[in-house]
C-alpha cells in the first residue's frame, strides 16, 4: 500500500491503515526518539513520543495536503513530542529526516499499545487522544505541524544557536569595561569604536595635551552640583593686583577620571517562568429534571508563575464558560463553569491545558 492509500485508511478509521503505518515506519521513528532522548532519559520516554505520533495521526492527517509526504510528516510530529519532553533542555537543533541514527529495537509491547489506544472509545481514551491531538499544537497550510520552539527569550534561543558569535561579543564587551576603567578615555573610545559604536564626547582637559590649556572648541563641563550659579562671590576669582599669577585650581579643570566610559547594553530580563494549573474540584456531580440544565463550577489557580489556559469538552452536551483565558500570576485564579445540557444521563471528561488536567463531570436526571 502506498503512503497516499495509508493516509486515507487512517483517515477513514481503518485500524489495518494505522497498523500497517506502524509496520513501516514505527521502528524508524523510535529510532529517532531514543536519538533525541537519549540516556540518562529511559526508553519509556522515546515509546511515548512514538505511541503520541499515531495518535496525533489520527486526529490531524486529514489535513495534510500531499498524502505522499507521510513519511517525512510523521518525522515533524516526532520531532515536535521529543522537544516537547525536553522543554527548556532542548538542544538549538535535531536530527534530519536523512540523518544517520543507530538503530534500536523496539519495544515488544509497542505496537500493541499504540493500536489500543487507537481503538480505545472509553471516555477516558477519547479524552487521552483529544488531549494528545490538542497538545500537538498549530499546523501549517500543508498540513505539518509548526515546529515546537523551547520556551525562555528569543536572545537566549539567539545565543543558543550561534554559541561562538555570542562568546566573540561577550568577549568584546568585557574588553569595553575593562578598557574604560583602567585605561581612561582614549582606550575606551578606542575599544568602543572597534565594537562598530560612535565616538563620544571626552572633556577638554582629557582631549588637550598634558599641562597645555584645554583647546578652545571644547570646553569643560562641570561635575554635577558646582555650577556657576551655586558659587559665593568669596569663591569667584578677583582682579586684585595682590593676586599673583597662579595655576588654576585643581577643581576648575574635570579630572580625567571623571570621563565618559561606555558601559555595556543591559542584557535583555529573561521571560518569567511559566507556572502549571491546580483544579478544584476535579469532578462534578450535576442532576436535573429532564429537559432542564445543570451547572456547576470549578476552580482553576495558577501556581508558580503566569499560565494561559485553555479547556476542551470533547462533549457536545457539555460546556465550559470561560473555554481560554490568562492567570497573569501565581496565585491568581478563575471560576469555570460547566453546562450541560442532556436528555439522558451524561458521564464526560473536561481536558484542561496545559497539565492535561481532567476534570470528571456525572450528570444524572432527577425523577
Amino acid at each position: 500500500m502506498q503512503d497516499r492509500a495509508l493516509v486515507a485508511a487512517i483517515v477513514a478509521g481503518d485500524p489495518g491503515g494505522l497498523a500497517e503505518a506502524y509496520d513501516r515506519y514505527a521502528a524508524a521513528l523510535y529510532a529517532y526518539c531514543r536519538f533525541m532522548l537519549p540516556d540518562p532519559r529511559p526508553p519509556a520516554a522515546a515509546a511515548d513520543a512514538v505511541a503520541d505520533t499515531f495518535i496525533v495521526a489520527a486526529a490531524k492527517l486529514p489535513g495534510l495536503r500531499d498524502p505522499d509526504q507521510l513519511r517525512p510528516w510523521l518525522h515533524a510530529v516526532a520531532r515536535n513530542e521529543c522537544l516537547r519532553q525536553l522543554g527548556p533542555v532542548a538542544p538549538a537543533g535535531a536530527a534530519g529526516l536523512d540523518d544517520a541514527i543507530p538503530e534500536v529495537s523496539l519495544p515488544a509491547d509497542l505496537r500493541e499499545r499504540v493500536l489500543a489506544e487507537g481503538a480505545d472509545n472509553t471516555p477516558a481514551g477519547r479524552a487521552r487522544r483529544v488531549s494528545v491531538a490538542h497538545r500537538a499544537g498549530p499546523f501549517g497550510p500543508t498540513g505539518f505541524p509548526k515546529p515546537v520552539i523551547p520556551p525562555g527569550p528569543r536572545w537566549w534561543h539567539e545565543v543558543r544557536r550561534h554559541p561562538r558569535v555570542a562568546a566573540a561579543v561577550a568577549a568584546a564587551a568585557a574588553a569595553v569595561v575593562v578598557a574604560g576603567i583602567t585605561g581612561g578615555p582614549h582606550r575606551a573610545r578606542a575599544a568602543t569604536v572597534a565594537l562598530g559604536g560612535s565616538t563620544f564626547e571626552t572633556s577638554a582637559a582629557a582631549s588637550s595635551p598634558a599641562g597645555g590649556p584645554p583647546s578652545p572648541t571644547r570646553k569643560p563641563t562641570p561635575a554635577a552640583g558646582a555650577s556657576g550659579a551655586s558659587m559665593s562671590p568669596a569663591d569667584a576669582p578677583t582682579a586684585s593686583p595682590s593676586m599673583s599669577p597662579s595655576p588654576a585650581p585643581a577643581r576648575s579643570s574635570p579630572s580625567p577620571s571623571r570621563s565618559p566610559s561606555p558601559s555595556p547594553s543591559p542584557s535583555p530580563s529573561p521571560s518569567p517562568t511559566p507556572g502549571t494549573l491546580r483544579v478544584s474540584p476535579n469532578q462534578l456531580a450535576l442532576s436535573a429534571i429532564r429537559g432542564k440544565p445543570a451547572s456547576g463550577r470549578f476552580i482553576l489557580t495558577a501556581v508558580g508563575g503566569p499560565v494561559d489556559f485553555l479547556i476542551h469538552s470533547p462533549n457536545a452536551k457539555v460546556t465550559v464558560s470561560p473555554p481560554s483565558g490568562s492567570l497573569g500570576s501565581a496565585g491568581s485564579w478563575v471560576t469555570v463553569t460547566v453546562t450541560v445540557r442532556s436528555l439522558v444521563a451524561v458521564s464526560a471528561h473536561i481536558i484542561v491545558d496545559p497539565g492535561n488536567v481532567v476534570v470528571t463531570v456525572v450528570f444524572t436526571i432527577r425523577a
